[in-house]
C-alpha cells in the first residue's frame, strides 16, 4: 500500500529553496555575488583584479618616472639660462674696447658659469639616483617606456669659441627633446592605462558585487518559499499520519 508517492519530491523542493536562501545570505554577509562553489566565475574576478593591481601598479610606475623627468627638465630650464649668460659673455668678450682686466673678469664670469652648468647636473637626482647620463626603463606592467637623460659636455666650453657655444645649445635642445618625448609618453599611458583600470574594476564590480537590495529580495522570496514547503510537508506527513491510524482502526 502506497501513502504518499511526492514526499522525496516535496523533500528535493525544500532543500534547493533552503539551498538558494542560503547563498542569498552569504551573498549579503560577504558583499559579493561570487560563491566558492563556482571555480570559473571566481577565476575570472580574480584575473579581472590582478589585472587591475599591475595596472595601478604601472600608473604609480609612471606618475615617479614623470616626476623624475620633470626635476630633469627644471635642471635644463636653469642650464638653458646659464646657457644664455655664456653667449652673452661671449658676445662681450669681443668688444675692442675691453682692456686686459676686463677680459679677465669675463673669463673668469665664464668659467664660473660652466661650472654651475656641471654642478647643477651632477646634483639633479631622484631617490637617491643622479639623473645625467643615465638611461631608464619603467614598466607599466604589459608595456616598458624607456627614456634616456644625456649629460651635456661642457669641455669645449670657452670664451671666444662661437661654435662650442652653438654645440652646447644644440646638445641642451635634443636633451629638452628627449625628456619632453618621455614626459608625454609617459603621461598618455597614464590616462590609456586609468581609462583600462576604470573598465577593468568596472567589469569587477559588476561581477563581483551584490546588489543588496535584490539580494534581499531574494533571501525573503526563496526563506518564504522554504518555510511555506516545509509547512506543506508537515502538514502531509500529519495527514498520512492520520491516513495510516483510520486503515488501521
Amino acid at each position: 500500500m502506497q501513502i504518499n508517492t511526492s514526499q522525496s519530491s516535496a523533500l528535493s523542493y525544500i532543500n534547493t529553496h533552503k539551498k538558494e536562501s542560503e547563498k542569498e545570505l552569504n551573498k549579503i554577509s560577504s558583499g559579493s555575488q561570487i560563491s566558492n562553489t563556482d571555480p570559473a566565475m571566481m577565476q575570472i574576478a580574480q584575473v579581472l583584479m590582478s589585472d587591475a593591481t599591475i595596472m595601478g601598479q604601472g600608473i604609480q610606475n609612471a606618475n615617479e618616472s614623470v616626476a623624475m623627468l620633470q626635476i630633469a627638465d627644471g635642471t635644463l630650464q636653469n642650464i638653458s639660462k646659464m646657457a644664455t649668460d655664456l653667449e652673452a659673455l661671449n658676445v662681450r668678450a669681443n668688444s675692442a674696447a675691453l682692456n686686459n682686466d676686463q677680459k679677465a673678469m669675463l673669463q673668469s664670469e665664464f668659467n664660473a658659469q660652466v661650472k654651475a652648468i656641471n654642478d647643477a647636473m651632477s646634483q639633479a637626482s631622484y631617490n637617491g639616483q643622479s639623473l645625467f647620463g643615465k638611461s631608464f626603463t619603467t614598466s607599466l606592467g604589459s608595456s616598458e617606456i624607456s627614456v634616456n637623460i644625456p649629460k651635456l659636455d661642457t669641455s669645449k666650453l670657452e670664451l671666444g669659441n662661437s661654435d662650442a657655444l652653438k654645440e652646447f645649445r644644440d646638445a641642451l635642445n635634443n636633451a629638452f627633446s628627449e625628456i619632453g618625448s618621455g614626459m608625454n609618453a609617459y603621461k598618455n599611458s597614464i590616462d590609456s592605462l586609468l581609462t583600462n583600470r576604470t573598465n577593468t574594476l568596472s567589469a569587477y564590480s559588476q561581477m563581483a558585487d551584490t546588489d543588496i537590495a535584490q539580494s534581499v529580495s531574494n533571501f525573503q522570496q526563496e526563506n518564504l518559499l522554504t518555510q511555506t514547503s516545509m509547512f506543506a510537508q508537515a502538514q502531509q506527513s500529519n495527514i498520512n499520519k492520520n491516513r495510516v491510524m483510520a486503515l488501521l482502526q
